[in-house]
C-alpha cells in the first residue's frame, strides 16, 4: 500500500501539476486547433520553469544541506524551495506574455504563484499539503476554463481529475505526511485560487 502511495505522490507531485494542466489544454480546449503547431513551444517552457529548473535547484539545496529532505516534510524546509519556484514562475509568465497568449492562460500560470505565496504565509503557523494545492489547482483550472472559456461541461474529465485528487490525498494520509485537515485545506486553496484567477482572466 505504501509503495503505491509513494508512486502516486511522485507522479502527481506539485512541480508536475502545471505541466499536466497545460498539456490538457490541447485535449479539451481550442488550443488543439489554434496552437496545434506550437505545442512544443508552449509545453517545453512549462516543463523547464515549473519542474526542471526548480527541481534541480531544490536537489542542489539538499546536497549542500540547505534543506534536510527532498520531500520537504519539515515546515522550515519549504521557504527556500518555494522562493525558487516563485522566481522560476516569474520568468515563465514573462515568456508566455511575450508569446501573446490569452489573459486567462496567463492567469492560469499566475495562480500557482498566488497559491505559493499564501502557502508560505500559512506555513509560518501550520503545515499545508503542497501536493493537494497542486491537485486542487489542476481541478480548479480545468473547471474554470471549461465553464468560462470553452462554455462546456466535460464531466468525464472532471470525474477523472477529482478521482486523481482523491488518490493523491489518500496517498499523503497513508504516508502520514499530512493530517486530513491539511489535505482538505491544500485542495481548497489550490482549487479556489486557480478557479478565481482563470475566471478573472476571462472578464
Amino acid at each position: 500500500m505504501k509503495s503505491m502511495a509513494h508512486i502516486i505522490s511522485s507522479v502527481f507531485q506539485p512541480l508536475l501539476m502545471p505541466i499536466y494542466s497545460i498539456a490538457l489544454l490541447f485535449v479539451y480546449t481550442y488550443f488543439r486547433f489554434t496552437y496545434a503547431g506550437n505545442f512544443m513551444q508552449i509545453i517545453v517552457p512549462v516543463f523547464l520553469f515549473s519542474f526542471a529548473i526548480p527541481g534541480i535547484l531544490i536537489y542542489l539545496m539538499y546536497r549542500v544541506h540547505l534543506i534536510s529532505d527532498l520531500s520537504l516534510k519539515k515546515r522550515k524546509d519549504r521557504f527556500l524551495p518555494y522562493t525558487v519556484a516563485l522566481l522560476s514562475y516569474g520568468f515563465m509568465i514573462f515568456y508566455y506574455f511575450r508569446m501573446g497568449l490569452p489573459t486567462w492562460f496567463l492567469m492560469l500560470i499566475i495562480s500557482p504563484i498566488i497559491v505559493m505565496v499564501l502557502a508560505i504565509v500559512i506555513t509560518l503557523r501550520w503545515k499545508i499539503s503542497a501536493h493537494m494545492f497542486g491537485a486542487g489547482g489542476l481541478v480548479g483550472g480545468v473547471m474554470s476554463i471549461s465553464y468560462f472559456v470553452e462554455h462546456a461541461n466535460p464531466y468525464h474529465l472532471f470525474i477523472g481529475l477529482v478521482l486523481i485528487a482523491g488518490l493523491v490525498g489518500t496517498s499523503r494520509l497513508i504516508l502520514r505526511r499530512h493530517t486530513a485537515g491539511q489535505v482538505y485545506a491544500g485542495f481548497l486553496l489550490g482549487f479556489i485560487v486557480t478557479f478565481a484567477c482563470v475566471w478573472i482572466g476571462t472578464l
